[in-house]
């Protein structure tokens, strides 16, 4: 976040420029395109400002109070908290003037396939159809009824990936039938504008739905929360959606800052332990803000309050986490609005009333909620206030250098008109065919150099994926799949389908090995994009040099400096997934292979039965096979990053640069137009033109003097 000071300064700049390219648009409508180009960029950095946020991941253990901890935030009851509602898919919630919640829903394939996989890993022997449509009725009753009996037969008292599916196949059936409307209609995206409508209420709080949810955007009026800042809830990194792995991931990287809370109720617990591990090895310990989330009502008085936080923050310590802690009750911040206490029912009213009698409690939640506090502010100043006036003033910076070119070569032409009304039109023209092969070249050399940018990023993606070496992508996904052990105690020891076995094996492969392909892919790749964003930078204002020296000899500014050149950001779009899934009749040939191997092996039992198992058998040959097939996956994803990365960040590159030298030689166009159309008797109007010209000089020079010193 800015101070006000300088928030005010960049709209006071804003404003006054866009007076002057108004007025200039009056005096000079022969430039109306390009100055409206120019106003354009300005309505752009203004939409940049107003919808610019950077995002703080809030993560944690189930029942931690990562959810109460945003509402707090937020200073409204938007998300939802308490036991069995817990977040299953990825949440932003950012600063808005008004109300509105973007709810995206997961495409239809996508659920359909989750629905498959589940239904063949617990219900295989039952299925009539074993790919069955979750929005067919009939097919999807009768998953539902062989649920009913699953749950029936006692089975649901088992542990481990049994009852993963089941609740996944209990959720998708009973949510089908709310949300097929959509579906039907094609509405996977729509935003809800009242926070009490039943769609959001139903969206947030209703588990049966949450496997059909690819994400929810909130935008609200924030009360604690600084400026710039927007928060995430995320599901756990064991989240049983494959969908939503990669975008975890992908968000953790992008977080300056990860908030990990850790209830006070019961400190840290198993999962703990092993979520920070994992953020461990993602390289990601360093953002890790702690908050320890005190509850009031188990700790009898301070003393207790204490002694738990310095357990935790003892335990943190030894792991290697030594950043500040912040204890406070989020619970409690909350309830301390007077806007919420207002509308608390009797019994939060009454624990309410209990806290504040306790004094000493209160205060240690107090000191901490402010510590925590003030820290966010500091990330919203330093990070956030950093981040987004360097790009909107360099943005800024460029539309008034284009402008005061503008201003100066008009200035120049009255200066020298009598010089300019009798010179030679042939030298005129002539120096105007020249600036069009200028600008001729100039898109010949910019396209040249994107395309061998293009090149040269495809080379590395191919030579990155081919690798071979310990530490490469294709080394680690080798490791896995050869790492890979099929449940075989899980398998069931009879069954009336001898192939009931291989299914089992082979979706539990789809549903454990593709997730850590998947994560380890995505890693590696974000990894890899920011080294290979680095060089695209280097190799294009590399090869644009030539332009800034051709340049140089008809725009008469001195000091031309290289870097303006408007490079993006960053690679935009999202990062393709990783996946094992193919088309029907590749995603099962496995399967066939299987069928044949299982005759072989009837048909010789005795010469076998010494040897391997059956369900051993098929965990070598899946593995063998994943091996094999792992090439062709690896250049599917090279060419899912060439062409939707890649490709499209080469485009925007190219657009940028072909902009930048246009508007440069602009001004220099204008001007020998300009000298077509005065004469000796347009000499008092060219004084008016002066004088009117120098007051918007003066104008564009106040409203950028801390630029220009």
């Amino acid at each position: 976040m800015t101070d006000n000071k300088s928030a005010t300064s960049f709209s006071s700049r804003v404003h006054n420029l866009e007076k002057v390219l108004t007025q200039l648009e009056i005096l000079s409508p022969e430039n109306g395109e390009l100055l409206q180009r120019w106003r354009q960029t300005l309505a752009n950095i203004n939409e940049l400002r107003l919808n610019f946020s950077l995002p703080v991941t809030c993560i944690g253990p189930v029942k931690s109070g990562k959810s109460t901890l945003l509402n707090t935030l937020a200073g409204a009851d938007l998300l939802p908290t308490g036991a069995g509602i817990t977040t299953s898919f990825p949440t932003t919630l950012s600063a808005g003037q008004e109300f509105s919640a973007e709810i995206r829903l997961q495409p239809e394939s996508i659920v359909n396939e989750m629905f498959i996989r589940a239904a063949n890993l617990l219900l295989s022997d039952e299925l009539k159809n074993p790919r069955p449509n979750l929005f067919a009725d009939k097919e999807r009753l009768q998953v539902k009824n062989l649920l009913n009996d699953y749950q029936n037969s006692g089975n649901l008292t088992r542990h481990g990936i049994f009852n993963e599916s089941y609740r996944l196949l209990k959720n998708l059936t009973l949510g089908a039938e709310k949300v097929s409307a959509y579906y039907r209609n094609s509405e996977l995206e729509f935003t809800c504008t009242d926070p009490e409508d039943s769609d959001y209420r139903n969206f947030i709080r209703d588990e049966s739905l949450s496997p059909f949810l690819r994400g929810i955007h909130l935008k609200a009026p924030l009360k604690l929360l600084p400026a710039h800042l927007s928060l995430r809830d995320l599901p756990g990194l064991d989240t049983p959606n494959p969908s939503h792995q990669s975008i975890i991931i992908q968000q953790l990287s992008e977080s300056p800052a990860l908030i990990y809370v850790i209830s006070s109720r019961i400190g840290l617990r198993q999962a703990d332990y092993q979520l920070l591990e994992h953020l461990h090895q993602l390289g990601l310990q360093e953002r890790l803000l702690f908050v320890i989330n005190l509850d009031l009502d188990v700790h009898d008085n301070a003393t207790e309050l204490e002694a738990m936080t310095r357990r935790c923050t003892d335990e943190l310590d030894e792991l290697g986490f030594t950043q500040p802690k912040y204890a406070f009750s989020a619970l409690a911040l909350f309830w301390s609005r007077e806007e919420i206490a207002i509308d608390l029912n009797a019994a939060s009213k009454r624990r309410l009333q209990a806290w504040q009698e306790e004094q000493e409690k209160l205060e240690i939640s107090d000191l901490g909620a402010r510590q925590f506090l003030d820290r966010l502010l500091d990330l919203g100043r330093n990070e956030a206030g950093k981040a987004l006036l360097a790009h909107s003033d360099k943005r800024l910076l460029q539309v008034y250098n284009n402008t005061r070119r503008l201003l100066d070569n008009e200035f120049k032409r009255l200066a020298q008109m009598d010089e300019s009304l009798n010179s030679d039109l042939s030298r005129q023209d002539e120096d105007r065919h020249k600036i069009e092969a200028v600008l001729n070249e100039t898109g010949r050399i910019i396209t040249g150099v994107c395309n061998e940018v293009e090149k040269f990023c495809y080379s590395e993606i191919s030579h990155w994926l081919d690798s071979t070496k310990e530490k490469s992508l294709r080394r680690q996904l080798e490791q896995i799949i050869s790492a890979y052990e099929a449940p075989l105690d899980q398998l069931p020891k009879k069954s009336r389908n001898p192939l009931t076995p291989m299914r089992i094996i082979d979706n539990h492969f789809q549903l454990t090995v593709p997730a850590r392909l998947q994560e380890t892919a995505t890693l590696a790749t974000l990894r890899f994009l920011e080294t290979l964003h680095s060089e695209i930078n280097r190799r294009l204002l590399k090869g644009c040099a030539p332009l800034f020296i051709i340049c140089e000899n008809f725009v008469t500014n001195d000091e031309l400096d290289q870097n303006e050149l408007p490079l993006p950001v960053k690679i935009g779009g999202e990062i393709p997934l990783f996946t094992l899934s193919s088309e029907a009749e590749e995603r099962f040939g496995i399967i066939d292979k299987v069928c044949n191997l299982a005759q072989l092996l009837g048909s010789k039992f005795v010469r076998f039965r010494r040897k391997l198992t059956l369900a051993q058998e098929y965990n070598q040959q899946i593995k063998k096979a994943a091996l094999k097939e792992l090439p062709r996956w690896l250049r599917n994803y090279r060419e899912q990053l060439k062409f939707a990365l890649i490709h499209h960040h080469m485009d925007e590159c190219r657009d940028l640069s072909m902009t930048f030298f246009t508007d440069l030689l602009a001004s220099t166009q204008a001007n020998l137009k300009y000298h077509d159309q005065l004469n000796g008797d347009d000499r008092e109007a060219a004084t008016r033109y002066a004088t009117e010209l120098e007051e918007l000089s003066k104008q564009l020079q106040e409203a950028f003097k801390d630029n220009n010193q």
